[in-house]
């Protein structure tokens, strides 16, 4: 069977045709789409602020926590660890503390990198400093949606949207999103799973205005 009628890309390439009009047509790598190409959206401006002070709280707790812990060793045996090994308590102690910094200044360099783009078929979600990853939610794959928010991202206006594979699966989640487009997001994703007809007014309907998605 001829090829006629099936665009520039297929009359140029050889066809493998197997009995049953099956085709398995060779796509060029320029014709395939590409990820740097789209606008990607930044997350909400005060999503970074939160992980800081979410951080901050829990450098607080390890801290407190290692006090205690501290305080908790009897005399004796810290007599003993202060013979033995007197760097251990520095060494510990200076490791929490590089580790609570580290933990409250991340989100200055990892939120920047971070972005979502909402197209006509699929969701992307891009993430990642040192070891990146960009990953694709087809709608037509898409089994439901669920928001959460905890108090200290309500306390920032945020909200995180979990997409779920069809066919079970932990699902994935955008977080760091505006509230008002978490749930647009979501009743966007949920009546395309309904109707599964495409949107045109997709851009115009996502295309983030103000400060909704950033």
């Amino acid at each position: 069977m001829g090829t006629e009628g099936r665009g520039p890309a297929a009359s140029a390439t050889p066809q493998l045709e197997v009995p049953g009009d099956f085709f398995n047509v060779e796509i060029p790598l320029d014709a395939l789409p590409g990820a740097e190409n789209v606008d990607w959206t930044p997350l909400h401006h005060r999503f970074a602020r939160r992980l800081q002070v979410g951080a901050t709280i829990r450098a607080v707790v390890y801290v407190l926590g290692a006090g205690g812990f501290q305080m908790a060793v009897s005399p004796r045996n810290r007599a003993a660890i202060a013979e033995s090994v007197p760097w251990l308590p520095a060494l510990l102690w200076t490791a929490l503390g590089a580790f609570c910094v580290c933990s409250i200044v991340w989100p200055l360099i990892a939120v920047p990198r971070r972005g979502y783009v909402v197209r006509e078929k699929d969701l992307l979600y891009k993430s990642g400093v040192l070891w990146r990853s960009v990953k694709a939610f087809p709608f037509n794959r898409v089994q439901h949606t669920k928001l959460h928010s905890t108090p200290l991202d309500r306390r920032f206006g945020l909200a995180s949207l979990s997409v779920f594979p069809a066919g079970g699966g932990l699902g994935n989640r955008v977080r760091g999103l505006g509230r008002e487009t978490a749930e647009r997001l979501r009743v966007y994703i949920s009546e395309r799973i309904e109707s599964g007809a495409p949107a045109a007014d997709s851009d115009e309907r996502f295309e983030t205005a103000g400060d909704t998605g950033r």
